[in-house]
């Protein structure tokens, strides 16, 4: 052992006890690179036998694009030694004996001996936590939110590609950055009062703005409204914070779009519900005087003492009477409908004959318009239990309907099938048809087609609706099985009942 041989140090004696027993691989190099000593895990950490290793440049350690690169970092070091972690935000690579590489990290501290300085390098193999934190990265960069992961101090230690792309910074902008850089100056102290009690309680709600309130703000100044929940990452260097940050501008606004829509619905319903208490008054206060005129004027055209002239001026107050007490009726039950429902009071009855009853009826005003009313009904009997006034009632509406929309020469008929557990009803017009409109709108309460209003066919917009209701309550569908320039067909389904 020569006297300028750093090993021959009593320091040095004690410190190879040391190292055989530190938790690490550990080697010291003098001041030229070469490594003078090393523990048994370095050795294995590289694949080599300690002989090896002894007198060996580092370098030797460092894959071979980064030698030049470290020769110059050793130079600096030995000029201003020191206690120092290599491998903060570096991803340190050593070079095994095979030539595999091993992700490492590197602390150093200078070794005074009376032959010169040396450095004494603790290496730990991180590949187990190199690797976590890869994966950590990709699904911070796979989410699907903004996230940003801040240390205690609030300082940004990661950011995320939609990050970026919704705050319009580069990354290298924000790492090591207050992360109240993204937000207005406004809300910097409270987010400063919510980071220290995140801190004392890490079980606090995880997310905040939920309910508006909340916004961050880009690189050009704009604000954007977020929403932010808050998750505490346990790691080696201490409590990280991330946060998921979500921009809620679609949600607000949809949530505006429904208020909006709510309240417009209310002011509908109010209108509505004014609507039918003014129609139920004007009805009832109608009905009477109706009711007096069609009398009186009946007992005038049973008298047998008028003029031609006068029976025929008669019969109008007669026609004209019996037509308004009818609109009349049918504004009370509208007023009915709405304000619960339709009654009814099903029994046993046979739709074939009120088929038959419902086409006697409307061949007078067929005759009138010169149009051709059949009913096609099976030979034997259709049971049903249903209100025989209300069916009859939809089916004297959609004929009337029917009348009114075909001209002279046409045709209109009503079908009576059986349709598994339910009779089906249709009414087939050869008229019109009811134009372009969504089928359904249709019933709507006081609705009338641009057919029907370009054509100036007579209606109040009443009489399907209420068609509907009486359907409905008979638990069956009613809807426009086709409509076309040349006529329209509607269809009833009913269930049959026991």
């Amino acid at each position: 052992m020569s006297a300028t041989d750093p090993t021959s140090d009593a320091r040095f004696q004690d410190l190879d006890a040391l190292l055989a027993a530190a938790p690490d691989a550990m080697l010291l190099a003098d001041q030229r690179g070469h490594i003078v000593q090393l523990n048994d895990r370095c050795a294995q950490l590289f694949g080599y036998d300690r002989a090896e290793m002894v007198g060996q440049s580092v370098e030797v350690l460092i894959p071979a694009h980064q030698r030049d690169l470290h020769r110059r970092q050793r130079a600096v070091y030995g000029a201003r030694p020191s206690i120092r972690e290599m491998s903060s935000g570096l991803d340190l690579v050593g070079l095994r004996k095979d030539g595999s590489r091993v992700p490492v990290d590197i602390s150093l501290a200078p070794f005074e001996t009376d032959h010169g300085a040396l450095v004494l390098a603790a290496v730990r193999d991180v590949s187990r936590s190199r690797s976590g934190e890869r994966l950590f990265r990709r699904l911070v960069e796979a989410a699907p939110d903004a996230i940003v992961v801040a240390d205690g101090e609030g300082r940004i230690q990661l950011v995320n590609a939609r990050a970026v792309g919704m705050f319009g910074y580069e990354a290298s902008e924000l790492i090591g950055q207050s992360v109240v850089t993204l937000m207005p100056e406004r809300l910097a102290d409270a987010y400063e009062t919510l980071r220290v009690g995140y801190l004392a309680d890490p079980d606090a709600p995880p997310v905040i703005g939920l309910s508006g309130g909340l916004f961050g703000r880009r690189k050009d100044g704009t604000e954007v409204p977020v929403e932010v929940s808050l998750a505490p990452l346990e790691t080696d260097d201490g409590t990280l914070f991330l946060a998921d940050v979500r921009d809620i501008t679609e949600r607000i606004e949809n949530l505006a779009a429904i208020r909006e829509a709510e309240e417009r619905q209310q002011v509908q319903e109010a209108t509505n519900r004014a609507k039918d208490a003014f129609l139920a008054t004007v009805s009832h206060e109608l009905r009477t005087p109706l009711a007096s005129i069609l009398g009186y004027a009946e007992l005038m055209a049973d008298s047998g003492h008028q003029t031609p002239e006068n029976a025929h001026f008669t019969a109008v107050i007669i026609r004209n009477a019996r037509r308004e007490l009818r609109l009349v009726q049918d504004l009370l039950t509208l007023s009915t409908i709405a304000e619960g429902g339709l009654e009814v009071h099903p029994a046993r009855v046979d739709l074939v004959e009120v088929v038959r009853h419902a086409v006697e009826s409307a061949l007078p005003a067929a005759g009138e318009t010169g149009v051709s009313v059949v009913a096609v009904v099976p030979d034997a009997p259709l049971w049903a239990d249903c209100d025989q006034e209300r069916i009859a009632q939809v089916l004297d509406s959609l004929l009337s309907n029917a009348l009114k929309f075909t001209p002279s020469g046409g045709d209109v008929i009503l079908r009576l099938s059986r349709q598994g557990y339910s009779a089906r009803l249709e009414v087939a017009d050869s008229g019109v048809g009811i134009g372009d409109e969504e089928p359904s709108r249709v019933f709507e309460r006081l609705y009338r087609s641009r057919t029907a209003i370009a054509n100036e066919v007579p209606g109040a917009g009443i009489g399907l609706t209420i068609a509907a209701a009486i359907i409905k309550a008979h638990r069956g569908t009613i809807r426009v099985l086709s409509t076309s320039d040349s006529g329209t067909t509607f269809g009833i389904d009913i269930p049959l009942g026991q």
